[in-house]
């Protein structure tokens, strides 16, 4: 076999796969370009779109916040006037700028009895005005007979237990009376002429979070009582009262408003009738 020799002038050109002779891009190379630039995109759009999503959405729950406080305050408005007037309001819409902002709106005024009432939380000092005959406000007062059936008192237990001071207020024919009652199921108090006191609340449901109750005899407070005034020592409760033809303990009136854009609003708000200084009754030493 013979050799082949190449003139001496005659030289290899060699290449690469990146580089052709006349400059242009291997299409592997090309093909990778084209997917890195179409996620580049995908990845714009991802972020603008979800910037265009959030602030889409927080402008909506800016929206509902704003309408729903319109609504808020037309109710608030309308419990306002309810309790300053003592008269239900048909439509909310009449109560000026708050008003002329929803598009619908009510408020319903009611002095409901059950023969039941639970009292706030009242802390020891504090004391809570029941009335025990129907009360009509003016000046002065008046207050319909009592009924002359047995009260029931819960209250809930504590370490140590709260202890009651309790005053019955009666207005008979010839000059007012008070009576006073101690219940004390921790016995704070020394002595033995107290209440009866007994474990749990049968006047209230079988879930009720009262642990004591005592009664008092209906024959006691006939159909001459006005009030009963119970202040609580030692620990913090709540106050139950049960009684047969127990009149109602105040108002409630119930407000509520439609913004336009259909964001509704309830409020409801029990006031008591007039809460006499504790004062009054009780002097603390």
């Amino acid at each position: 076999m013979k050799k082949i020799l190449f003139p001496n002038n005659l030289r290899f050109s060699r290449y690469t796969i990146r580089d052709l002779p006349d400059g242009r891009r291997s299409s592997r190379e090309s093909g990778q370009i084209l997917l890195i630039l179409v996620m580049i995109i995908a990845l714009v759009i991802t972020i603008i779109l979800t910037i265009s999503f959030t602030s889409r959405t927080d402008t909506q729950i800016t929206q509902l916040e704003d309408e729903g406080q319109k609504a808020v305050n037309a109710a608030e408005a309308g419990i306002e006037s309810t309790l300053k007037n003592n008269t239900a309001i048909g439509d909310l819409k009449t109560l000026g700028n708050l008003g002329s902002s929803i598009a619908t709106g009510s408020t319903t005024l009611s002095a409901l009895s059950t023969n039941k009432f639970t009292s706030p939380k009242l802390v020891s000092g504090q004391a809570f005005n029941a009335f025990l005959g129907a009360y009509t406000a003016g000046s002065p007062p008046t207050y319909a007979p009592s009924t002359a059936n047995i009260l029931n008192i819960c209250f809930e237990g504590a370490t140590p237990p709260p202890s009651l001071d309790i005053s019955l207020l009666k207005n008979p024919a010839s000059s007012p009376v008070v009576r006073r009652y101690l219940a004390d199921p921790g016995n704070n108090f020394g002595g033995s002429n107290k209440m009866t006191v007994t474990a749990g609340c049968a006047a209230d449901s079988a879930s009720s979070p009262f642990s004591y109750s005592v009664s008092i005899p209906g024959s006691e407070i006939g159909t001459d009582s006005t009030l009963l005034v119970i202040r609580v020592m030692f620990a913090s409760t709540k106050i139950f009262i049960s009684q047969t033809g127990l009149p109602a303990q105040g108002t409630t009136v119930t407000s509520q408003a439609t913004s336009k854009t259909g964001v509704t609003k309830k409020l409801q708000l029990f006031q008591s009738y007039p809460q006499i200084p504790v004062e009054f009754f009780f002097t603390t030493f």
